[in-house]
């Protein structure tokens, strides 16, 4: 798949940089999450068929492309759906790009806080902008099985060119792969501090309305870097990779349907399926 750089992390500079990778897929289609009924939501459908998400009344979408999202909305409020930034597995460089589309190196060990902290200071840097700090103020992991990586729902605060700001954002950090990179993929919201509460359940309602086609979340989810595939020289081990092959295949359509359910239509957990952590039947 093509990447498309998109620097969007709106808040810090106007929109901030961030990289967006293409990618995504979901099998199962359960019923969409309702948005609170205050919220009217018009559908909008980026241009190439990648993503969908509700728009509010008063908000307008500014582009749409590679699964991600923009919206702005009043008073400088801003949405971004589905940004995903490439990671080397290494220690933290301020302002320094790894080549071969990694945005940034960064600790796979490090907390998702952490990583939020490091992508959005990179983020500024890479603008040429002053790096600004960001301090969680809430962190709500989500039940996901391990094979996906690990996700949380965050609100967080830092001082950007329009003052006091406060943000909302699902951010998740996917498996290494064999090569040392990770994507992180987000959902991020941000709003002046002074309207954020009133923005909230807006941000949250367009945030359960975002969708991706089953193909594009598989690539989404998809490692940075394939795992090469060992020759078959006997009838034996063609056998044995294929069987691996349709494993893998079936797990990568499991991963896709449980960040559908957990991560994008916040499924609660006690509605989730065994294989994506709850206790409802597969």
């Amino acid at each position: 798949m093509p990447r498309k750089s998109c620097f969007l992390l709106a808040a810090i500079l106007g929109p901030v940089v961030l990289t967006c990778v293409t990618a995504g897929c979901q099998t199962k289609q359960p019923a969409p999450a309702e948005a609170p009924a205050t919220v009217q939501l018009q559908t909008y459908t980026a241009p190439d068929q990648s993503a969908s998400a509700g728009v509010p009344a008063g908000w307008q979408a500014t582009s749409g492309s590679q699964t991600v999202i923009q919206m702005s909305g009043p008073q400088g409020a801003t949405v971004v759906l589905g940004n995903t930034v490439v990671a080397q597995n290494a220690a933290f460089q301020l302002g320094q790009k790894p080549a071969n589309g990694v945005d940034l190196s960064m600790p796979y060990t490090a907390t998702l806080g952490q990583k939020l902290g490091m992508i959005f200071q990179q983020s500024a840097a890479s603008a040429g902008k002053p790096v600004v700090q960001l301090t969680v103020d809430s962190t709500t992991p989500l039940q996901l099985p391990a094979a996906i990586g690990q996700c949380s729902r965050f609100v967080a605060d830092f001082t950007g060119q329009q003052g006091a700001m406060k943000m909302m954002a699902v951010f998740c950090s996917l498996p290494i792969d064999t090569a040392g990179r990770y994507k992180n993929v987000m959902l991020v919201a941000q709003a002046p501090t002074a309207i954020a509460a009133q923005l909230a359940p807006t941000a949250q309602a367009i945030f359960q309305s975002y969708r991706i086609p089953a193909t594009w979340l598989q690539r989404k989810l998809a490692p940075v870097t394939a795992s090469p595939l060992a020759p078959a020289a006997a009838n034996a081990e063609a056998a044995m990779i294929n069987r691996a092959t349709m494993q893998s295949a079936a797990a990568v359509s499991n991963s896709a349907n449980c960040f559908d359910l957990s991560v994008l239509r916040q499924t609660p957990t006690y509605q989730l399926p065994r294989s994506c952590g709850g206790t409802m039947p597969d």
